[in-house]
């Protein structure tokens, strides 16, 4: 499969996790805290390169790929690099390119793993639960009841239905990403890209 259907049936997984996250939270009132982003404060974050593909496809076809594969091999450790700690006027959020987040981004705080016993549960972050108790609270019940919340492990599957290389791993996000960069320049190395 080309990089360039990889992209788009990556973009396709997480159209559906956004879909099912909607969903989830209008059952739940689940939201988040606004103005936080303290989870992107978190350095030890992992993720796989075929969550960021989309992202690098990206910034090859903006010709910014060779620079953002410089700066992420000299600077691979610390925060994820498309991390905006500091927020201007005109910023919407702490992601400095939101519509290419990764699944581990996209689904933190509202969608369930399993735990050892096999029964769904909630994965969330502390200023969700003490900012939105009762929001919290009736999330719990709902994912206690059998009521649908994306399951995060479903998603990786899936996306390791796409690519089973580049969607098993878990790296440091910085080191996701990189891989996404690299994979994406080493596909058009002796390609021409395709105008989409």
């Amino acid at each position: 499969m080309s990089i360039y259907y990889k992209v788009k049936a990556v973009e396709r997984v997480f159209n559906g996790l956004e879909k099912d996250i909607k969903s989830f939270q209008q059952n739940t009132g689940l939201n988040c805290v606004s103005g936080c982003g303290l989870c992107c404060h978190n350095p030890n974050i992992t993720a796989t390169a075929l969550e960021f593909l989309p992202f690098a496809y990206d910034l090859f076809k903006r010709d910014m790929a060779y620079q953002w594969l410089e700066d992420l091999t000299e600077n691979s450790g610390g925060l994820c690099k498309i991390f905006r700690p500091l927020l201007t006027e005109s910023d919407r959020g702490f992601c400095g390119h939101y519509q290419y987040r990764g699944l581990i981004c996209r689904a933190f705080g509202f969608s369930a793993m399993k735990n050892k016993h096999g029964n769904p549960t909630l994965v969330t972050c502390k200023p969700i639960k003490s900012e939105f108790n009762d929001e919290y609270n009736r999330a719990v019940e709902h994912i206690n009841n059998n009521g649908n919340a994306p399951l995060m492990s479903n998603y990786y599957y899936q996306l390791r239905a796409i690519d089973s290389d580049l969607g098993r791993e878990h790296l440091p996000i910085n080191e996701a990403i990189n891989m996404a960069v690299k994979t994406v320049l080493a596909y058009y190395s002796y390609r021409k890209p395709r105008r989409a």
